[in-house]
């Protein structure tokens, strides 16, 4: 009979220690969108070349997608004066 009940015992604990931690996983993964988020690239990490302006070739995502819309000049690079200011830290991209 003790051998059933620590079987029982162990499942309780075992149970119980799952939702415990489910609970962690959830709540930490509850986070503000703006937090815990890498911050946008630097104009110079983004410049593979170091050429001082970006070709499409060089950038990716929504920067990437929108590349003539940023193009200002149309020349087919981006400087960095053409380039969005990034959010405020707190402010959620538009």
């Amino acid at each position: 009979m003790q051998k059933h009940s620590s079987i029982k015992t162990t499942i309780a604990v075992f149970t119980a220690s799952c939702i415990g931690l489910t609970t962690l996983f959830a709540y930490a993964n509850t986070e503000e969108p703006s937090q815990g988020k890498m911050p946008p690239p630097k104009f110079e990490d983004m410049d593979i070349n170091s050429d001082g302006q970006l070709s499409l070739d060089e950038v990716k995502g929504p920067l990437a997608q929108d590349f003539d819309k940023f193009d200002s000049n149309g020349d087919g690079y981006l400087s960095e004066e053409e380039l969005p200011a990034p959010p405020a830290q707190g402010e959620r991209p538009q």
